[in-house]
């Protein structure tokens, strides 16, 4: 039983699918027992593949298939040696006794003489800026030495080696474009020359910029004195979250944080009036910006500042916003509204690729339509609900510096 073993180092963020081929010598390719396996993403394996060499009787090599999303490559390893059956074995040991030991070890030392690179085995590719080992093991004798030559045919690092095996470690020069870098390692002796050319690919990786993923606020009803949880999800470096009047004005602001939380208190104020808050979000040169609304009841009556805001039931299409309700982007023309009654949306200010969604208490959309420049009113339906809910309209868009979204509140009645 021979045993082969695949060492694969998955650094992407999808797994790889390995597959092990045994080819013969007229080219056709047989799959070996145990020879699929899957690398997971990030991760280094290591998995040991037994083959009968008895079972493929013209096995020249054997083939390891490495693939997945934007990976493709191929690795080769040669046949295993054969073991001669024990009467064929007994008569070559016999027939080697007759030719005399002398000759077989003048023979052996001849060959152990010949230059030969056994080994020399180079990462097909490697981030830019990184330092990176080769492995090297040779036989013979003779003068070994390498070099490290850039696509421009510069060389970067050579030299001699004066051991038989080991490692070089090769710097990558930092760059913001991709290249390929040739590694070559060559031996002269007495008895010959040998050389072995690798091709080492530097890649540049993706850099992301600032993005938000999700920006809730609870509750989205406060009192003036009650604090207001904000749970945001963004890719970025910094930034910072604010609590903003209806008028722009800024009541609060707090750092970006990691942990993805922070809080504010409900500043006093003297009838109901709508708050933002505001999401802003960088990472290098981008930045992102969303926007959720919160109503702030009256301080003096909260169960009558909700009412005002719910309309009589007999009109459902009563425009329900005020001049505090403005956001300049869009305005909900019925900001309460029955089960499965329409919720008209007029736009105010067209943005690009702008999509007015109908979300729910998790952020989740529930109805959504996308709107044109030319879109006027965006109608959508309320779901069915048992309970007066609360949800809330969502205006996403591109502006100059990133994504942007504004929120509104409304409430679906029974």
């Amino acid at each position: 039983m021979a045993t082969y073993a695949l060492r694969v180092i998955n650094r992407t963020k999808t797994p790889l699918v390995c597959r092990t081929w045994l080819v013969s010598r007229d080219g056709e390719a047989h799959c070996g027992d145990a020879a699929v396996f899957e690398a997971a993403p990030l991760s280094t394996s290591l998995t040991q593949i037994p083959i009968r060499p008895s079972d493929f009787p013209a096995f020249d090599h054997a083939v390891a298939e490495v693939a997945g999303e934007g990976v493709h490559c191929f690795v080769e390893a040669a046949a295993p040696q054969r073991r001669l059956p024990h009467r064929a074995y007994a008569f070559v040991a016999g027939l080697a006794l007759l030719l005399g030991i002398a000759a077989l070890a003048a023979a052996a030392a001849l060959r152990e003489s010949v230059p030969r690179i056994a080994a020399f085995v180079v990462p097909p590719e490697a981030l830019v800026g990184t330092t990176v080992r080769a492995q090297y093991s040779v036989t013979g004798a003779g003068r070994l030495a390498y070099e490290v030559v850039a696509p421009d045919g510069r060389l970067l690092q050579g030299g001699k080696l004066d051991d038989g095996a080991g490692s070089i470690a090769v710097a990558i020069p930092n760059s913001s474009e991709p290249a390929a870098y040739t590694l070559r390692m060559s031996m002269q002796g007495t008895l010959g020359n040998v050389s072995e050319t690798r091709v080492l690919n530097a890649i540049v990786p993706r850099v992301r910029g600032a993005q938000i993923e999700d920006l809730s606020v609870h509750p989205v009803v406060a009192q003036p004195g009650q604090t207001i949880d904000v749970e945001y999800a963004a890719v970025a470096a910094g930034g910072y979250v604010r609590l903003l009047g209806s008028d722009g004005a800024i009541w609060a602001q707090k750092p970006f944080s990691s942990n993805g939380q922070t809080s504010f208190v409900v500043p006093p104020a003297p009838g109901a009036h709508e708050m933002h808050v505001l999401l802003y979000a960088t990472k290098g040169s981008s930045a992102a910006q969303s926007i959720a609304g919160i109503v702030v009841a009256a301080a003096s009556s909260p169960a009558a500042a909700q009412s005002d805001q719910i309309v009589g039931d007999d009109d459902p299409y009563a425009a329900a916003a005020t001049s505090d309700d403005a956001n300049g982007v869009f305005e909900v023309l019925n900001r309460t509204a029955r089960s499965g009654q329409p919720i008209r949306v007029r736009i105010l200010s067209p943005r690009n690729g702008m999509r007015i969604a109908l979300n729910d208490a998790q952020s989740h959309e529930v109805t959504g339509s996308d709107a044109g420049a030319d879109a006027d009113v965006v109608t959508l339906r309320a779901p069915t609900v048992l309970l007066a809910t609360r949800y809330t309209i969502v205006a996403s868009f591109t502006d100059g510096f990133g994504q942007e979204s504004v929120v509104q509140p409304v409430t679906i009645l029974p």
